[in-house]
């Protein structure tokens, strides 16, 4: 495995971790704020939150650090290689259907009385995270022979 791999399959981790840190970190609070949860779970639901906005902030700095290094050795820019182009691309029209689902699933709930901040919250965290895990799908399929 050369330099330009290794490199690329710490990114998907870290780009996945990035998602659920991002996803446990809106749930979170969206539980946390929600007056339809029980005050009980109000405290691990903060706690959770603390813990994905951790999390993704780890893991932010982490992937800027990478991709700054990739980029320093030359071996990709993460930013404008034509892969990454076209991952990028896949991944975003994934991430629309997976939100717009989303939406249309949220809608429906707020018809039997669901709270529509927590979901707010819920859909937030699903919109970034499934942009990321969609990333990290389609760009590990590359190593795969696709």
């Amino acid at each position: 495995m050369d330099v330009a791999e290794k490199l690329n399959a710490q990114m998907r981790i870290f780009f996945a971790l990035n998602a659920a840190g991002f996803f446990t970190w809106q749930a979170g609070d969206g539980f946390a704020a929600s007056a339809q949860i029980p005050g009980a779970f109000t405290g691990p639901s903060l706690l959770l939150s603390g813990i994905g906005f951790g999390l993704w902030l780890v893991t932010l700095i982490i992937i800027f650090g990478q991709a700054w290094r990739a980029k320093k050795l030359g071996v990709y820019d993460l930013l404008s290689d034509e892969w990454s182009l076209r991952v990028r691309a896949q991944a975003a029209e994934a991430a629309f259907w997976i939100t717009t689902a989303g939406v249309v699933i949220s809608m429906t709930l707020t018809n039997f009385g669901v709270d529509g901040q927590l979901l707010l919250k819920l859909l937030t965290g699903l919109a970034v995270a499934s942009f990321l895990g969609s990333y990290v799908w389609y760009d590990s399929r590359h190593e795969d022979g696709e």
